[in-house]
């Protein structure tokens, strides 16, 4: 008979678990974090860094 899954013990499960939640813990820590939108529109990530072909146009005029 075929195996239809590959078996994994319980200390296997539990050790990736814990590092996926480790993983995790350590991405939120190391993040800032935002209370509100004027901190977000303040941030140096919130300016977009366009080539210099890019060109900026009015909402109204598309072309």
């Amino acid at each position: 008979m075929s195996k239809f899954h590959c078996t994994v013990n319980r200390r296997d499960f539990m050790k990736a678990l814990g590092l996926g939640v480790a993983g995790i813990g350590a991405v939120s820590a190391t993040t800032p974090v935002f209370r509100d939108l004027d901190e977000v529109a303040s941030s140096p990530k919130a300016v977009l860094h366009r080539g210099w072909y890019v060109k900026e146009r009015d909402y109204g005029d598309p072309t």
